[in-house]
């Protein structure tokens, strides 16, 4: 599955579409697709059945729950532009789930340098723990095609609930369902499951920075092109 099917046209147009509908006003908090107006989803698909973000537009589910699920949590200002910044982040022509989108998103909350939430871990035994279940996202993402979980990760989130170290153990069963939706195993209930709640991760980080980081994650999904390639050789 292609994102936009392969075509910028789709793209093109669909981000006409949600700016339009921003420009109208019609751009809300709380309802799909009503009366013409509607939320991020809404907007995008005039409907609210987020599995159209698939056969629309190739974009797996579980970012259309994502994109969703930010924009409701966003203030006023910030949602508006949101369904713009969320399309226009998302290279044409990508099959998402094949670059490990889902385990790079959860990867990049632990340990992105001034946002991720490794570095407000204190406690040596957590941070050890931490890191180990950086290391399985990482192992992981270095697999040509996605995988299934390996045992240990599970064990490891386990291991988290046993010494009461409840936002780790959340983290861990992220990073797992991470890897199912990567393979597309439940895609639609696991992603659901573990970003319907992101309100859980936004004590701990600002929401608007779990926001940023997606984006910056789904603009990171672009295939390296020859010229690009040719660029870093020569700074090298």
């Amino acid at each position: 599955m292609l994102t936009f099917h392969g075509s910028q046209e789709l793209k093109d147009q669909r981000i006409a579409q949600v700016r339009a509908h921003r420009l109208a006003d019609q751009i809300v908090h709380g309802q799909y697709w009503q009366d013409g107006k509607g939320c991020a989803v809404g907007c995008t698909i005039h409907s609210g059945e987020h599995m159209a973000y698939e056969t629309e537009l190739g974009i797996p589910v579980e970012l259309a729950y994502a994109e969703d699920h930010i924009f409701e949590s966003l203030p006023n200002g910030s949602a508006l532009m949101w369904p713009e910044r969320f399309l226009q982040a998302i290279p044409v022509g990508v099959d998402l789930r094949a670059t490990h989108v889902n385990k790079r998103y959860i990867l990049a909350l632990l340990t992105d340098e001034k946002r991720g939430l490794m570095r407000l871990i204190r406690n040596d035994e957590t941070r050890k723990l931490a890191t180990e279940l950086v290391e399985f996202l990482k192992q992981g993402i270095s697999e040509p095609a996605p995988t299934a979980a390996p045992d240990a990760l599970r064990r490891l989130s386990d291991l988290a609930y046993l010494a009461d170290l409840a936002y780790l153990a959340y983290l861990a069963d992220l990073a797992y369902l991470a890897y199912l939706a990567d393979l597309a195993y439940l895609a639609y209930l696991a992603y659901l499951a573990y970003l319907a709640d992101l309100a859980d991760l936004a004590y701990l980080a600002d929401l608007a920075d779990l926001a940023e980081i997606l984006l910056e994650v789904l603009a990171a999904s672009a295939p390296i092109t020859s010229s690009h390639a040719h660029a870093a050789a020569g700074e090298r």
